[in-house]
């Protein structure tokens, strides 16, 4: 199976072995265990305490004692100007209120050529489907904000002073249970949910690819950008 583009740059970092690397948003983790057996130093940075403390038990479970856990928000990361080498950003950004405000901070830290990586949902160019992803995804986790369209991102990251160096576009399917059990939503709005990829527009089921039990395809976005 082809790998993806993240994980492509992820191999070719590790031969750069850079020394400080950032996982912005970490939630469960995933990339933070990615980068940390080839840099010195590997941080985890999220807003919620429980999660954080779930990586801190896998860290040491996996025996990556570099790995630390920081509690902070995106918007003010807890490091001097210039001082990391490497942050990755995986399915946290469509969390963000202020994207710029976010990448912007990342840019801060980031050492010049450093590298940013980034894998987030994507926003659909068709309007009417995005309107109906942005909805469930809202009624499924009330901090979601939005999934930026690549324009967006592309827009939001020569603003914040980035050159982007690849990018890359593909669709996952979410299976409907797991997806719903992962952000705990309440029966009344998986209901919802429900009701509006099964009675929805044709067009828009036909392009999400809705199946019987509810999973879907989801729009993925992929980037590699240098400060």
């Amino acid at each position: 199976m082809r790998r993806g583009l993240i994980w492509r740059s992820l191999a070719q970092a590790e031969s750069l072995r850079p020394g400080h690397a950032v996982d912005v948003g970490g939630e469960a983790g995933h990339a933070a265990y990615a980068v940390a057996p080839f840099c010195a130093r590997t941080d985890t940075i999220d807003a919620g305490a429980s999660m954080l403390t779930v990586v801190a038990e896998e860290a040491r479970r996996r025996g990556l004692a570099h790995l630390r856990t920081i509690r902070a928000q995106t918007a003010r990361l807890p490091y001097p100007n210039a001082c990391v080498d490497l942050v990755t950003c995986r399915y946290s950004a469509h969390h963000w209120l202020d994207l710029g405000a976010g990448l912007a901070e990342i840019r801060r830290i980031l050492r010049p050529q450093g590298v940013l990586l980034v894998t987030d949902s994507a926003g659909a160019a068709n309007p009417l489907v995005d309107t109906h992803v942005q909805t469930i995804e809202l009624l499924r986790d009330p901090s979601h904000v939005r999934n930026r369209r690549p324009d967006e991102w592309e827009d939001a990251l020569d603003r914040a002073g980035f050159v982007l160096n690849a990018s890359e576009r593909s669709r996952i399917r979410l299976r409907f249970a797991d997806w719903v059990a992962r952000a705990r939503t309440p029966a009344d709005r998986i209901a919802v949910i429900r009701d509006i990829l099964t009675r929805g527009p044709a067009g828009v089921r036909a392009v999400l690819d809705v199946q019987n039990d509810g999973s879907f395809l989801l729009d993925v976005i992929a980037l590699v950008a240098r400060a």
